[in-house]
């Protein structure tokens, strides 16, 4: 008999605080010095140029209405545009050398490295500890004491160090408990979502014969260190779909440690994604130490799936940004590396949050908090983020068939509704995040939709607590509630746009295979395409609101749907059939 209970997949959240004693205060303790012989890689991020030049060059291959349209840059084409002169990246690698670090690799932008703490402590000026985590036990972390210092040569040069001050935290998830359902609310379908399930809802044929170069690739951070590939065997068996396997695994890949954030990105992307080729991607730090790597990476897959998280305002809080830097300064870094890989062709997935509008940082939903909380990356201009949707009640004439029932579904009730609203708290265990950035402009991809949205005479929060000309998010949905997985060999249920972003990352991951197919580019940064897209390519959302969060609800920090573009479920969920023709009739 295999297990069968119900937890909550929320976004996985870190932070650090910006002095160690904040940090000791929270989920870290500081303990003894860190051993001098001990080895540390970290990245010297440079200033880059031409920014602007670089942002223009991504909507003009990105825009299905320019001549351009699939012109991807190779990587040496973007450095030789953004990275500084070769002679400063040459200069900074030469000291690092002299000054005893190791494995040094030039990337022309940015520079990875490996240095014992005795060589770190000399070179940023810092003393390092070795930090023992409150909860996790045996969880120990080597991390400077007090904020790094650039050596004064180079301080013109270097935007920032990454690697030797951020201490990971990853956010406590709710107790299992059973789902509510308050009066009046609309009645959601109680059976369990499959793979099936997805293919039924949005029209995804099944057994792909994926083109060779087709590939997904599914990024975890902090102490997300694995998937057990037993498992995968396990939930094609009683899933009743074609086995896959992972063909990719980069950082540290530990199968004593696996995590639900990383069963279910995999699990469900590879099922989604079918016979395409499967990476996955753990990273220790935050964004931009993946996306600078995944930047420059060659062979790269062609579609990366982030399901991570962190309110923009608070960035700073959990990289430690030098005195100088703002959490503007941080994000608009990270940005840059997402307008390069969208340049290079690679599409960039996210969620956009599990807590609603009011965010992450209002846990009792009583704050007067200005502006309401976002998300970043999902936030960022330069990537797809996702919402998430649940199904409504099936009409009480439906029933579940009998034809080819995935082993699963045989003795629990499976879902067999195909109708959606918004994914919100307390029918869910999550509400679908959605807003306005801090301090992206609007993209002028979205702009029409926007506008249409705001002036639709929908209800909408008090307008000092969003900026409405600013980056509005999600762009699209999926189903987010009642995922099974499988882990340990037993079954979990879970929630999440962390769900819904893998289902895109694979939906994508088919796209760009019948374009491969055809002799054509991939879909790269598919935000103006998408925008651009008939109205039938996707459901339009039209029920439910994002005034919770996984705990609680404001009375009027949120949005509600409506027909059209909303910032919940963005322009819909996929409409499969109609997406592929669209994409198949681009040049």
């Amino acid at each position: 008999m295999k297990l069968f209970v119900s937890v909550i997949i929320a976004l996985c959240l870190l932070a650090s605080a910006s002095t160690a004693a904040e940090r000791q205060s929270k989920h870290w303790r500081q303990t003894v010095r860190a051993p001098a012989n001990e080895v540390l890689e970290f990245r010297v991020a440079l200033r880059q140029q031409n920014i602007d030049v670089l942002e223009n060059t991504l909507y003009d291959v990105s825009d299905p209405s320019s001549a351009n349209y699939g012109k991807h840059w190779s990587v040496e084409q973007i450095l030789d545009l953004v990275a500084p002169a070769n002679h400063v990246s040459e200069e900074i690698v030469a000291f690092l050398t002299q000054s005893g670090a190791f494995n040094i690799e030039n990337h022309r932008d940015f520079i990875k490295a490996e240095a014992t703490v005795k060589a770190i402590e000399s070179i940023f000026a810092v003393d390092m500890y070795v930090y023992a985590h409150k909860i996790k036990k045996n969880y120990n972390i080597i991390r400077a004491s007090e904020m790094y210092t650039v050596p004064a040569q180079f301080d013109s040069a270097v935007h920032m160090i990454a690697g030797i001050t951020e201490l990971p935290y990853t956010k406590q998830r709710p107790a299992p408990r059973r789902q509510t359902v308050t009066a009046g609310a609309t009645p959601v379908d109680k059976g369990y979502v499959i793979p099936e399930t997805i293919q039924n809802v949005y029209g995804i044929p099944s057994g792909y014969a994926n083109n060779a170069n087709s590939s997904l690739c599914l990024a975890e951070f902090q102490n997300d260190h694995a998937f057990l590939p037993a498992d995968l065997v396990t939930f094609s068996q009683f899933m009743g779909i074609p086995p896959f396997n992972v063909s990719h695994t980069v950082g540290r890949f530990d199968t004593f440690l696996p995590d639900d954030e990383s069963i279910l990105d995999v699990q469900y992307g590879g099922a989604t994604a079918q016979s395409a080729d499967l990476w996955f991607w753990v990273v220790d730090g935050w964004m931009y130490e993946f996306v600078a790597e995944m930047a420059s990476t060659y062979p790269a897959p062609l579609v990366v799936s982030i399901s991570w998280g962190w309110p923009e305002d608070m960035t700073c809080s959990l990289v430690s940004c030098p005195s100088n830097e703002t959490n503007a300064d941080y994000i608009n870094r990270v940005n840059v590396e997402f307008m390069k890989m969208g340049v290079r062709g690679i599409t960039t997935v996210v969620a956009s949050g599990d807590q609603g509008a009011p965010g992450d940082s209002n846990n009792d939903c009583l704050s007067t908090k200005t502006p309401m909380s976002n998300t970043f990356p999902g936030s960022s201009p330069y990537v797809l983020a996702v919402g998430a949707t649940m199904l409504a009640a099936a009409p009480a004439a439906s029933q579940q068939s009998d034809d080819a029932i995935p082993p699963f579904c045989t003795d629990k009730k499976c879902a067999n509704s195909t109708s959606e609203i918004v994914c919100s708290h307390p029918e869910a265990l999550i509400t679908s995040g959605g807003g306005f950035s801090t301090y992206a402009p609007m993209p002028s991809y979205q702009s029409a939709q926007v506008a249409a949205y705001l002036s639709s005479g929908v209800v909408l929060p008090d307008s000092t607590k969003f900026n409405a000309s600013n980056r509005a998010f999600p762009d699209v949905a999926a189903l987010g509630h009642n995922y099974v997985i499988y882990k340990h060999g037993s079954s979990l249920v879970v929630d999440g746009t962390s769900a819904s972003t893998p289902v895109w990352g694979g939906i994508i991951a088919l796209l760009n295979s019948f374009r491969l197919n055809a002799g054509k580019s991939p879909l790269g940064f598919i935000n103006p395409l998408l925008y651009s897209a008939p109205a039938s390519c996707f459901n339009d959302i039209t029920i439910g609101n994002n005034l919770c969060t996984e705990e609680c609800c404001t009375k009027a920090d949120g949005f509600y749907a409506t027909a059209g573009w909303d910032p919940i479920t963005g322009l819909g969920t996929p409409v499969f059939k109609n997406l592929l023709a669209y994409v198949a009739a681009l040049p």
